[in-house]
Parts: structure tokens; C-alpha cells; sequence
């Protein structure tokens, strides 16, 4: 992933992308389908292509690679696995008493 230009998620459903947040993770450029699960607070709307709309998708592709490959920087805290982890034991350690 460190080498890409841009990373890109034409989904139809997600969960939670876990894909998308492993190339946000990298400061990866991405455009994504704008399905409900993609769109995370992190990512603003030029992001995003109509689920669906191949031209949409060649479009923004054609956009986002027109110009110099950009990293970004993405607060990714509220990702956090230790965080996440911390968080679910201590709604387990209050329900357990």
C-alpha cells in the first residue's frame, strides 16, 4: 500500500471497510463508493463516486490522478484496536457486576 497513488473501494456493501481504514492508515488518497459504511468523518466529498456510476468512478479517478499523488493525514484514533479493546472490557466489566 505504501506505493500507491490512490487507493480504490467501488463496494456495494461494507461493514466496516476495514480495507479503507488500512489505506487511510497509510496517508493514501482514496475514492470510494458512497455507499453508508464508507462514509467516514475523515473523508470529505470529493472522495466519493455514486455506488455504481462506472463513469462517476473513471471521473474521479481521472481527477485525483491528474495531479501530484498527495499523502493525507487522517485522524484514525477513534480506530484504535488498544482503545477499541479497552472500551468493549469496560462495558464488560460493568455488566459482569
Amino acid at each position: 500500500l505504501s506505493h500507491l497513488a490512490l487507493f480504490v473501494l467501488p463496494s456495494y456493501h461494507e461493514g466496516l471497510p476495514i480495507a479503507l481504514l488500512e489505506a487511510m492508515s497509510y496517508g493514501l488518497d482514496v475514492a470510494v463508493s458512497d455507499i453508508r459504511a464508507n462514509r467516514l468523518s475523515e473523508l470529505d466529498g470529493s472522495d466519493f463516486f455514486k455506488r455504481g456510476d462506472c463513469d462517476d468512478l473513471a471521473r474521479l479517478i481521472d481527477t485525483k490522478l491528474g495531479v501530484a499523488p498527495r499523502r493525507r493525514c487522517y485522524d484514525m484514533s477513534r480506530y484504535d484496536w488498544d482503545a477499541i479493546a479497552a472500551r468493549t472490557a469496560e462495558v464488560y466489566g460493568h455488566l459482569s457486576r
